[in-house]
């Protein structure tokens, strides 16, 4: 096994990185509790959207990390 006492864990927190998920979950909660439809529906709306988005919040990440990462 590898010996991990004497490496040191690099986690770098950065708040700006999480900030676009919270945005969106506050997003997806809102509009959510905002419609008078059945349970299911909801929860089966609350999976779509959540999948949809973070493909997007995703590739929106990825493109803007390759937009100023080469300037």
């Amino acid at each position: 096994m590898m010996n991990l006492s004497n490496q040191q864990l690099k986690i770098k927190p950065n708040i700006l990185r999480l900030f676009p998920y919270l945005v969106f979950g506050s997003l997806v909660f809102h509009l959510n509790s905002m419609l008078s439809v059945n349970y299911l529906v909801k929860g089966y709306l609350v999976l779509l959207e959540s999948q949809i988005g973070l493909v997007i919040l995703y590739f929106l990440a990825r493109y803007l990390k390759h937009k100023y990462n080469n300037k």
